[in-house]
Parts: structure tokens; sequence; C-alpha cells
């Protein structure tokens, strides 16, 4: 697995606009860390491709405003900032156990930046693919972001390609695919990349490459301790810790679904963040889980978390022996990888399936790919989370409330309250089903008021469907009760479960509706409802026929109203 990661953590390092080495630091130091502290023990973590896309977005803009005397140190600061930054807002995240909340990031979110990030990565490459000095290609207008930026800086510089670049990366995507069509292990991108380097260093070929990089150990780096660099950085840090949260523990749960561990979102978000803070302080860039080395790592027949801990052992030790080599590595055979990488995030029949099945997952798929290739990315993040929620949040936000009439043979049916076939009733039994929340309480008062301007006498609620209920949902309810008392008139509750029940006494709702009234849920189904109505026939001054009540052999009483 090691063979992999080399070559994809330089090359990632090089997408976040660092030297390679740098990459190589978080596969180690994150590595060990990651694989320690995970729930998973399968999870390898270490640079990743939309980390490092991020990285770069978020300390550009920074760079843009930045008057300093050596640039290139203070944009590597950043980036170790950066990594700190992250570290602590999921350290935080997991404080306030916030890991329990990805189950509300859809998968098109994720896709959607995926997808996006696939078309970045092609852009941001394709310089050094053709040959060309990624610096001499980039623009620095500041209202261009992602693709805009990288196309405005190439097209002038087309003249420029390198012939013998293309030749190279062309080579090494060959090598790389081709691989994987004979075996899936063989370590295609590390083969190719070896090749690229040997041509250039054998024939000497006048192409981009690395040159010479940084030997040895990370050394002790402390951050940007400057307020107003890190308001600039926040939203990017926000933005990579949210994003690295999600990818993380989508990842380990995707292969604890073959391996069969138990993962606990919350400490992925602990092991995420205590990683990247300690290793910001190391020369580390920002670093996630990685779904391509974790499932290698699953699928070579790893047994426990010490495989990945000596993978991350192995790349050390390989940087130390050959980095010296590295020096004539092609630009073009990272972009190479690179592409391969691209070809795999996108997933674009992900978008047309979904099209047909589900629209408003389309529209966050959509809406996310778009602003990926189109904004800063840190922003296509929080628009593809906030388009999730807000769906979520317009589905969960319909009143589920039906009124249950009973038949002939003693069964219920559902329909809409006040159905033209219902008329006027003493008695209406209405079931209210879901998360009763705060986002419901204008259409339940609405129902609840329709209700109480009726001739009904006793309204029975059945709350058996209901899993939760928050303190405006009951002051609705309280301040219907009341009114309904004012005229003589009762409300019942049944299918009361034990959660239910315990906050309606926290809120003091049951001294208000009176013990006598509230039926707890029981084990047979509308038992605690046959109950309800039979007390409402009593309150209503109905003559109840004895002939009608039946006691099965569970003690489970029936009435036909």
């Amino acid at each position: 697995m090691s063979v992999v990661e080399i070559p994809q953590a330089m090359a990632y390092a090089v997408i976040a606009g660092v030297d390679p080495v740098y990459g190589i630091y978080a596969s180690i130091i994150q590595g060990v860390l990651g694989a320690l502290l995970s729930s998973s023990e399968h999870l390898t973590t270490g640079p990743t491709n939309t980390q490092s896309l991020l990285i770069a977005s978020s300390v550009t803009v920074v760079m843009r405003s930045a008057e300093v005397p050596d640039p290139e140190s203070y944009y590597l600061l950043l980036v170790f900032t950066l990594t700190v930054m992250k570290g602590f807002i999921q350290l935080m995240f997991w404080a306030l156990r916030f890991g329990e909340l990805v189950q509300f990031i859809s998968r098109s979110v994720l896709l959607g930046v995926a997808s996006g990030a696939a078309i970045l990565i092609v852009s941001g490459q394709m310089a050094s693919f053709l040959g060309i000095s990624r610096s001499s290609a980039l623009t620095e207008d500041p209202t261009l972001f992602g693709v805009s930026r990288d196309i405005v800086g190439l097209l002038p510089r087309l003249h420029e390609v390198n012939p013998v670049a293309v030749l190279l990366g062309l080579l090494t995507i060959g090598i790389t695919v081709g691989a994987r069509q004979i075996n899936r292990f063989i370590p295609g991108a590390l083969i190719g990349v070896v090749l690229s380097a040997g041509l250039v260093a054998a024939f000497d070929l006048s192409v981009p490459v690395l040159g010479k990089i940084q030997q040895g150990f990370p050394h002790f780096q402390p951050p940007v301790l400057d307020i107003h660099v890190w308001q600039q950085l926040l939203p990017g840090a926000l933005a990579l810790a949210l994003l690295g949260g999600i990818e993380s523990v989508a990842i380990a749960k995707t292969i604890a679904a073959r391996s069969g561990e138990k993962i606990i979102p919350n400490q992925e978000f602990f092991a995420q963040g205590f990683k990247n803070a300690v290793t910001g302080f190391f020369q580390c860039i920002p670093g996630s889980a990685s779904f391509t080395r974790s499932a290698l790592d699953y699928e070579a027949g790893a047994a426990t978390r010490f495989a990945a801990v000596l993978n991350a052992i192995f790349v050390g030790i390989i940087f130390l022996l050959f980095s010296d080599y590295a020096r004539f590595i092609p630009y073009a055979a990272l972009g190479g990888v690179l592409f391969v990488v691209a070809w795999g995030l996108l997933d674009l029949r992900y978008f047309l399936r979904v099209y047909r099945a589900d629209r408003s997952d389309a529209v966050v798929f959509a809406v996310t790919f778009l602003s990926t290739i189109l904004l800063p990315l840190q922003y296509a993040v929080f628009i593809g989370i906030f388009l999730n929620i807000a769906f979520y949040l317009r589905t969960s936000s319909r009143l589920h409330i039906a009124e249950m009439v009973q038949t002939d043979t003693g069964t219920f049916f559902e329909r809409p309250i006040y159905d033209k076939q219902s008329g006027e009733r003493k008695v209406i039994f209405v079931q209210i089903e879901g998360e009763l929340f705060f986002a419901l309480a204008d259409q339940l008062r609405d129902q609840l008021t329709s209700i109480q301007r009726s001739s009904v006498r006793v309204v029975v609620i059945r709350l058996k469907r209901c899993h939760s209920i928050d303190a405006t949902i009951l002051d609705v309810l309280e301040n219907f009760v009341k009114d309904m008392q004012k005229t003589r008139r009762h409300v019942l509750l049944c299918g009361v479960k034990p959660e239910i029940s315990r906050v309606l006494r926290d809120y003091g709702l049951d001294r208000l509706i009176g013990p006598e009234n509230i039926f707890p849920a029981e084990a047979g189904v509308f038992s605690s409802a046959r109950r309800a109505l039979m007390r409402a026939r009593i309150l209503v001054g109905s003559s109840i026929d004895v002939s009608n009540i039946k006691v099965d052999d569970e003690g489970e009483i029936t009435y036909e109203i």
C-alpha cells in the first residue's frame, strides 16, 4: 500500500501548492496517529484530493492580500496554520458530539464536491501535463476562481506546450490504467512515475521536474498567531473540518459494511481533529481519510489498524532511501497520476440516476458540482450542505396528522381530518406522526384550532408514532388543552411511549390534561387507543352497551364505538 501512497501524497501536495515532501510528512505522521485513534481497523489517513484543493483555494485568497518579503515561506506557514485550525474545529465538533449529525449530509453533497474536484484537478494540472510552468500559467485576476481561473491563465501559454512532457504524462496514465486492468494491487502509479523519472535522468529530457526536495525529518513549526489571518482562513478551515469529518465517517462506514466493524462517528471526528491539531505543528498539510488506500488496506487482508501504521513507517523508509532521486520526477507524470484519480472521482452517472429518482437530491448534486468548479471551493462545500439541510427541513416540516376512523369490524383506517364523509362528531380520534419540532408548530396549531371551532367535545390524540416533542409543540398542545377546558371539553392522549411521557411530565402537561386522560402505549395494536375511546364515550355521557365490550386472553379490552 505504501507504494500506492507515495506518488499520491506527492501529487496531492502539488495540488495544495507545496513541496511534495510535505505530503510525505502528512502521510507518515497522520497515517500513524489516524490509524491508532480511529474506531475503524482499516481507515488510512493522509493527504487527499479534495482536501488539497481546499488548501490551495483557502490559502490563495489570503495570499492575494498579503504583503510579505518571502511569499513561498509564508504560503507554507499558512498551510500549517490551516492544519492546526482544522484540527481544533474538528475537536470542537467532537466535544459537542456533532459526529452523529453527519447522517444529515447526503451522498449527493459528497459526490457533487468530488465530481467538481475532478474537473478542478484536470484544469489545475493541465499546465503541468502539457509541460508548461505552473507559475507562469496562473492568472492573478482576483475575480476568477476554479476552472475559469485555470483556463484564463493557460490559454495564452498554449504555444509553450512541451511534447516530451505530454508523452511522459500519457505514458504514466497508460501504465497506471493498464496495471489496474491486470491487478489492482500492482502499483501502476508508482511504476509510471519511476519510469518517467528514469527516462528523464537517462536521456536528460528537457521537461519541468520536481528538482531537489527537502530531505530529513519535519521540525517544530508554530502556526501564525495573527487573529486577522485566522479570520481569513476560518471559512477554509471550517470547510476542511466538515468535509474531512464527513468523508472519514462515510469511508469508515463503507468499509465497515463489509468488515462488520462498529464505527463510532464522533470518535472519527476526535481522531481526525487530534491528528491535524498535532501534526500542524510539525509541517504537515491538512489530511483526511482516503477511500482508495483504506479499501486497498482491507482488500489486501489487513486484520488490524497496525497495518496502516506499518504502511506509514514504510512510506518514511522509502522516502529516506530514495528521496534524492525524486528530483527527476516530471510534473507531467504526477499530472498523469492525478488525471487517473480525477477520472475515478467523476460520477455524473449518479446525477442521471438520482435525477430520475429524487429531484431534490439531483438539485443538491448539480448545484454543489457547479459551485465547486466556479466558486471558491470552501463556499461550494457550505452551499451543498446548506441545500441538503434545507431540503431535509422542507420534507421533515410537513405535519403528518390524520383522523382515525373505526370500521364495523373494529379496525381503523386513516382519512384527512374533516373529510366530507365524517360529518359532525362528539368524539374525534386523530393520529400525529414523526418528529414534532418547532417547524411544525404553525401547522399543528391551525389543525387544532379547526377542531376546537367544531362541535367536537372530546379529542383523542394518538402519539404512538411520535418520536420526540420539543418545547414549542408542547406549548401549542398546552394552549389547545386550556382552550378546550374553558368550554368544558376534553383532550385525551393515547399511545404515549415512556420517553414522550417523561417529556409531558417534565413540562407539566400531564397535570393539566389529567393522569386519567393519558393512556400509555401498550403491546397490543391500538390497545391504548381503545381504552381512550371508551374514556371519551364516558366523558360525552354516551351510554355504553356492555355486550359490546370484549376482553381477550391477554386482558386487552376492546369496545366498538
